[in-house]
């Protein structure tokens, strides 16, 4: 695979301590995977082509519906909306093709922190219903190949379900109006003890009910409530050892 990230990158790693220990480690790779998602994504409209961003302006809500049509929109809660994720899961040999992605606003949800992690050690993403909150989120705009490929990226039957939202909350941008959006949603939930949910810092939102935290913060977390250290020890053991990763789980078991 690819080499995802660049020495340069630990600079978006805000704890000095942490940032040193990472740059040092001979897993660095495997430990920025973990704590830089849900990775930078532009805030912006966007068409991923040949892996490279390219950005496009809409013009008319006429000239984007032309440009989606035949494809299916999906909510890209997470790290879905970052180029560099996509263009990881759409590495070759599958030949994604272009992919658009549009932003905008979903009223009365919020994107939150899932009850269970990663194989590569993070704490990803869901959306739950959130009274009043109004969040920013991307949607992917998917052929039905590229759909099918992004479905085996996401363990569906075992962390998340594929399901259609009604989108009558969601304001996009450019204008263009859908009726229902397909969105991944996690099956533990995302309420890792009672009461405890948090929403992701690097989201924007309004009117925000749950607290936001950093991944490095819910990893912290996640740490402390199994009695250990928060250090990259402790994500490595997450990573390599499945049986110990579950046991993080939140409130429904597996």
């Amino acid at each position: 695979m690819q080499t995802m990230f660049a020495q340069s990158d630990t600079g978006l790693i805000d704890d000095d301590d942490l940032r040193r220990q990472i740059e040092q480690h001979p897993r660095a790779q495997e430990l920025l995977r973990a704590h830089l998602y849900p990775y930078p994504a532009p805030d912006h409209d966007f068409i991923l082509r040949n892996r490279r961003v390219s950005t496009f302006h809409a013009g008319s809500s006429e000239t984007v519906g032309r440009l989606l049509n035949g494809r299916v929109p999906v909510l890209a809660a997470g790290s879905n909306r970052s180029p560099r994720q996509l263009a990881r899961k759409y590495f070759p040999p599958f030949d994604a093709g272009d992919i658009p992605v549009t932003m905008g606003w979903m009223d009365n949800h919020d994107v939150v922190y899932c009850a269970h992690l990663t194989g590569y050690g993070a704490v990803p993403a869901t959306v739950t219903e959130s009274a009043g909150t109004t969040v920013r989120v991307a949607v992917n705009w998917l052929l039905p190949d590229q759909l099918h490929h992004l479905h085996a990226t996401e363990s569906l039957g075992k962390h998340y379900d594929y399901v259609q939202i009604p989108s009558a909350g969601i304001v996009l941008d450019c204008g263009l109006t859908v009726s229902r959006v397909g969105a991944y949603v996690a099956r533990h939930g995302c309420e890792f003890s009672p009461g405890d949910v948090f929403a992701l810092a690097d989201i924007k939102a309004e009117n925000r009910r749950f607290p936001a935290r950093s991944q490095w913060e819910m990893l912290q977390y996640v740490a402390q409530r199994a009695g250990h250290v928060p250090h990259p020890d402790f994500i490595i053991r997450l990573i390599e050892d499945e049986e110990f990763r579950r046991a993080q789980n939140g409130l429904r078991k597996p």
